[in-house]
């Protein structure tokens, strides 16, 4: 997947670069952007913690909720076709956590960020572009044990992995676009809990899943 992923944003590029354009043809999607971008993100845990006397269920961890972030990009619109790269960068708004009910551990976990370069390729239907995109991810996944005596967080290594999703974006004035998009990110990762960890026992280990994601957002052209 991330070989695929890096081969379609690696031709989509060149393609963008080398595509010739009409000079009399009224290009809405053409040249560089920038923009800011909202919505929701799913993410599923699983694991456990101190799980040879008091077990805990690391699944129990919620990492869904809001997301808010910047996109910044270039276009290259032939006709009715769009090629283009993009890079953004976005945060989660909130964090999960679970309870050991009997030592009174609190387990918290959460997404440092997420950013991605891609590709986009797609096609211009009257004022719309309905598109399909791919390339890399980066994210970093921390669980943080926190009881009265101890506050210890364990960094998982920076993550890379592969993106891919598509969506439809409307100019709705001149300069201005609206979009919605969705997006799945291929990160997912496990880690074993260090033995720093008060009361984790020697298997206890937290995964963090893949990540899906529906957003909305808003774009302003720099070249019209």
């Amino acid at each position: 997947m991330k070989q695929s992923a890096l081969a379609f944003c690696i031709f989509a590029a060149a393609a963008a670069t080398l595509a010739p354009a009409r000079a009399d043809q009224y290009k809405p999607f053409n040249g560089p952007y920038v923009g800011l971008h909202g919505g929701y993100a799913w993410q599923d845990t699983s694991g456990v913690f101190d799980g040879l006397t008091n077990p805990t269920d690391l699944g129990g961890i919620d990492l869904n909720g809001g997301i808010v972030g910047g996109q910044l990009g270039y276009n290259l619109q032939y006709d009715n076709v769009v090629l283009g790269v993009e890079a953004d960068a976005t945060a989660q708004t909130s964090s999960g956590a679970v309870i050991n009910g009997v030592t009174g551990e609190r387990l918290s976990g959460q997404r440092s960020y997420l950013a991605t370069i891609r590709s986009r390729l797609g096609v211009v239907i009257d004022q719309f572009l309905i598109y399909g995109t791919a390339g890399i991810a980066f994210t970093e996944f921390q669980l943080t044990e926190t009881t009265p005596t101890f506050n210890g967080t364990l960094r998982l290594k920076k993550e890379t992995g592969g993106v891919y999703g598509g969506g439809v974006e409307w100019k709705v004035a001149y300069g201005v676009s609206l979009r919605g998009e969705y997006l799945h990110y291929d990160v997912g990762r496990s880690s074993y809990l260090p033995a720093s960890f008060p009361n984790r026992d020697a298997g206890d280990v937290v995964g963090y899943h893949d990540i899906d994601v529906a957003r909305a957002g808003i774009n302003i052209s720099l070249g019209q």
